[in-house]
C-alpha cells in the first residue's frame, strides 16, 4: 500500500469527491482526517471507509478561526499532517446549482460563499500546514478545481469560474514556493463528475460523467511518494460530454 503511516486531511470529504480521495487513501493505508460541514455525510462517508484510524472534524471552512481550530485540532489527533487535500467548494445549495444570472444579478452572500470555501479555506489551510511540511521537507498539497474548456462557459457561473481559476493559479505558484523544499502541489481539474449533486441537477447528462472513483485514483497517486518528480501540474479529466 501506498501511504501507509501518511496522515492526510481531506476537505468535502461528506460526499462527492472529497468523499471518493478519502476512501481511496485509506484503502492505500492512510490515516485520514475527515472534514465538512455535515456531521452526517462525515459520519457515512466513516462508515463507508471502515477504518478505526479516520476521524471526523465537522468544520464551516467559511471561518477563519474555525480553520485555525481545525488544524490545531488535527493535529493533536494526528501529529504532523503529510498530505493535504483540499477537495471543498461550493457550486449549488440543498435547492439549486448555481448557474444562469449573470454577474449583476448575483447574490453577494453566493459569492462570498463560493469565493471563502473553494478559494479562501484552501490558501489559510496550506498556509497553516505548509510550514510542518518545510521543516521536514516532505509533503503533499493537492487542490480541486474545475476543468473549463473556455471563458464561454464562465457565462452563468462567473463566481465559480474566477474561483476555479484562482486555485489553479495559486497552485503553480505555491509549487514555485515549496519547490525547494521537495514539496509537491498539483492540482486536479475534472469537468462534469458523477457526484450525488450532478445526479440530482444533471440527471440526463450525467450519463456520461466522469466516475468519481477515477479522480480519486489519480488524486492518490499524485499524493503518494510515485508522484515526488510531479509538482505545479493542472490536470484536466474530461468527461465524454462534449462541453465546448
Amino acid at each position: 500500500m501506498k501511504l501507509v503511516g501518511k496522515a492526510a486531511l481531506v476537505t468535502g470529504a461528506s460526499r462527492g469527491i472529497g468523499r471518493e480521495i478519502a476512501r481511496s487513501i485509506a484503502e492505500e493505508g492512510g490515516r485520514v482526517a475527515l472534514v465538512a460541514r455535515s456531521r452526517d455525510g462525515l459520519e457515512e462517508t466513516q462508515r463507508i471507509l471502515g477504518r478505526s484510524d479516520t476521524r471526523l472534524f465537522c468544520a464551516d471552512l467559511r471561518d477563519e478561526g474555525v480553520i485555525e481550530q481545525l488544524t490545531e485540532s488535527v493535529h493533536t489527533t494526528f501529529g504532523e499532517i503529510d498530505i493535504l487535500v483540499n477537495a471543498a467548494g461550493v457550486w449549488h445549495d440543498l435547492e439549486t446549482k448555481y448557474r444562469a444570472p449573470r454577474l449583476a444579478e448575483t447574490p453577494i452572500g453566493q459569492i462570498d460563499e463560493v469565493l471563502d470555501v473553494g478559494l479562501r479555506a484552501s490558501l489559510n489551510l496550506a498556509r497553516l500546514v505548509i510550514p510542518q511540511m518545510i521543516r521536514r521537507r516532505s509533503g503533499k498539497v493537492l487542490q480541486i478545481s474545475c476543468g473549463f474548456a473556455g471563458p464561454h462557459e464562465a457565462i452563468g457561473w462567473l463566481h465559480y469560474y474566477v474561483t476555479n481559476k484562482a486555485i489553479e493559479a495559486f497552485t503553480v505558484g505555491l509549487a514555485a514556493e515549496t519547490r525547494e523544499y521537495e514539496v509537491q502541489v498539483n492540482c486536479l481539474a475534472p469537468w462534469f463528475v458523477a457526484t450525488e449533486a450532478v445526479r440530482r441537477f444533471y440527471p440526463i447528462e450525467c450519463q456520461k460523467a466522469l466516475d468519481p472513483r477515477e479522480v480519486a485514483r489519480l488524486a492518490t497517486f499524485l499524493v503518494s511518494a510515485e508522484a515526488d518528480s510531479i509538482s505545479g501540474q493542472i490536470i484536466e479529466l474530461r468527461s465524454n460530454l462534449d462541453h465546448g
